[in-house]
């Protein structure tokens, strides 16, 4: 079963160029798949009956055309089933005559929120009513593999903030990749248009954390990628991809 919501951009969802930040897209994302996974009866409160949560894993995202300030738009969200060891959820943002501008897939986990190991239910991924075999990206999101070849810089550390830790006590899956967005050259987010971007989310950042921000660069025949990770002591929580 399918959730839609309609949606109009507003002013603190746009940049500079008066473009839907990317960002804001992730927003939406996050709201409408605890929306509709509560109305197929395993959201948020559901999963607590049993001391048990959703966590944001791999995250693959296409920019066709982003949304223009007050521009309206519908976002479409499903849930997949399963692929190995994750639960498998989709994203299509449509403009009003229903163009796709914007397609995802994501890939999430169930931890027991004592333990943090993983837990498996069945029901999600066999249940026809509960699963819609439709793809937006048709292959899941994929690791990210930084280049061994190239240095990277570090290009700050940055101490945790209230304001980025959410319901779960942990950094929110939307602020990695407003680091690693800020981690880039103004220049080439002014000018290039971001093509696709994809997030691998390693281990939880917690209050008290700071975070290490490293940059590496390719430059190719296709455009600028770049890959951002970010390190807690010795240990990397998380990696982005973006490419421009």
């Amino acid at each position: 079963m399918k959730y839609s919501k309609n949606h109009t951009i507003a002013c603190y969802e746009a940049d500079a160029n008066q473009l839907m930040r990317p960002t804001a897209m992730l927003d939406l994302m996050q709201e409408a798949a605890n929306v509709n996974a509560t109305t197929l009866g395993f959201g948020f409160d559901e999963l607590m009956e049993s001391k048990t949560a959703w966590v944001l894993s791999r995250m693959h995202v296409r920019f066709d055309k982003l949304p223009v300030w007050r521009q309206e738009v519908k976002l479409d969200t499903w849930h997949k089933g399963v692929a190995k060891l994750f639960y498998l959820r989709d994203f299509i943002l449509s403009d009003t005559e229903g163009n796709a501008m914007i397609k995802a897939t994501t890939s999430w986990l169930i931890i027991d929120m004592n333990t943090r190991r993983l837990v498996r239910n069945n029901d999600l991924a066999t249940s026809p009513e509960k699963c819609t075999r439709e793809d937006a990206i048709t292959e899941p999101a994929d690791k990210v593999v930084v280049p061994v070849d190239i240095e990277p810089e570090l290009v700050r550390k940055h101490p945790i903030t209230w304001s980025e830790i959410d319901t779960m006590g942990h950094v929110n899956n939307v602020k990695y990749v407003v680091w690693a967005i800020d981690a880039i050259e103004p220049e080439v987010i002014k000018e290039k248009p971001l093509k696709e971007l994809l997030v691998n989310y390693d281990a939880e950042v917690m209050p008290g954390d700071t975070v290490k921000i490293f940059r590496t660069k390719q430059e190719t025949e296709d455009g600028i990628i770049y890959y951002i990770t970010g390190k807690v002591g010795d240990k990397q929580n998380f990696s982005v991809k973006l490419i421009f």
